[in-house]
């Protein structure tokens, strides 16, 4: 059996990205959050004081699990604003459209997501990245202590402009908590989350819903990662082995998929405990878990091949070329 660990350590080290090495999109959040406190300022100069809002890094840059996007995509960041302020006493789009106004200047692009307001940075007519800010209410200012993400955008309908309640810091405290006491433990199920994201990227096309999101994918993780390990018997020693924690990962997940209605659901492990799959079709469904089974079928085919060069091949095909070979 060939040993490709040492190129799984190598790919990872290619598509790895975290925040504190990306110098570019650290500056532009400072330079965003700046201006969004000059014009917080300027708009309420009027009242006797500007709501205070606090920043949080979210998403896969707080959990240590982004990567490199593909050539033909873009960087992005994802940034939490916890206002503090009573959901009760402003509506969602009032608040979301004080950030809106706040950042639209120079030479970005902002425009309303339902759950963000997303500013476009372009680079020679290309998008280049994006850093989306998600708009809270915080919970030491709610009746009932709890954070509401603000949800919609001008002209939707009123019942799709709503504060729904989120956790967003309790997710990244439940992710962090994974074998916290277990630090190589912890590596490996990041770069397992790493791979599954790079194979998704690659797999599947985008936008739209046949791309499983990032945060799906982690987790499914959180759920259903268990560490791998091979036995040496050269040296009578157990070593972590990424290709075996990834293929148990896998068909961990195709077992997830009900036999009758040929889906799978996974929840997110805080409010609003949603099933991050509930926007793929059935027939989206159906093509996530064909390419699940093509994943493990390839893993398995290079876990048996004794050649290291055709193993790393082999997991070209479903890794893309930035898997190494010899």
């Amino acid at each position: 059996m060939a040993n490709v660990q040492t190129y799984f350590n190598k790919f990872h080290d290619t598509i790895r990205r975290s925040y504190a090495d990306n110098r570019t999109l650290r500056d532009k959040r400072d330079l965003l959050l700046k201006d969004l406190r000059d014009s917080l300022r300027r708009y309420f100069q009027a009242y006797t004081r500007t709501p205070r809002c606090d920043m949080f890094n979210q998403g896969s840059y707080a959990m240590g699990t982004g990567i490199e996007p593909l050539p033909s995509e873009d960087y992005d960041i994802d940034v939490g604003l916890v206002f503090h302020i009573s959901n009760v006493n402003y509506s969602p789009i009032q608040v979301k459209q004080w950030v809106y106004e706040a950042l639209e200047s120079g030479n970005r692009t902002v425009e309303y997501k339902r759950p963000c307001i997303r500013v476009q940075y372009h680079q020679a007519g290309a998008e280049a990245y994006h850093v989306d800010f998600a708009v809270y209410s915080g919970k030491d200012y709610n009746p009932d202590n709890q954070t509401y993400l603000a949800k919609g955008f001008i002209g939707s309908k009123p019942e799709n402009q709503v504060w729904e309640n989120s956790e967003p810091n309790r997710l990244i405290e439940v992710f962090q908590q994974k074998f916290h006491n277990q630090e190589k433990h912890r590596d490996q199920f990041r770069r397992v989350i790493r791979f599954l994201k790079r194979w998704k990227d690659v797999n599947f096309s985008f936008p739209g819903n046949d791309r499983p999101t990032g945060i799906a994918m982690t987790a499914c993780a959180m759920n259903w990662f268990q560490v791998g390990t091979v036995y040496n018997p050269n040296d009578g020693k157990w070593y972590y082995d990424d290709l075996t924690a990834l293929k148990n990962l896998t068909r961990s997940i195709i077992n997830q998929f009900n036999l009758w209605s040929g889906r799978m659901s996974v929840q997110l492990p805080v409010p609003p405990s949603n099933d991050l799959f509930e926007k793929m079709s059935d027939r989206q469904m159906e093509n996530f878990k064909n390419r699940l089974a093509t994943l493990v079928n390839h893993l398995t085919q290079a876990e048996g091949t004794f050649d290291t060069a055709s193993a790393c091949r082999i997991l070209q095909h479903i890794f893309g070329d930035d898997f190494p070979s010899p």
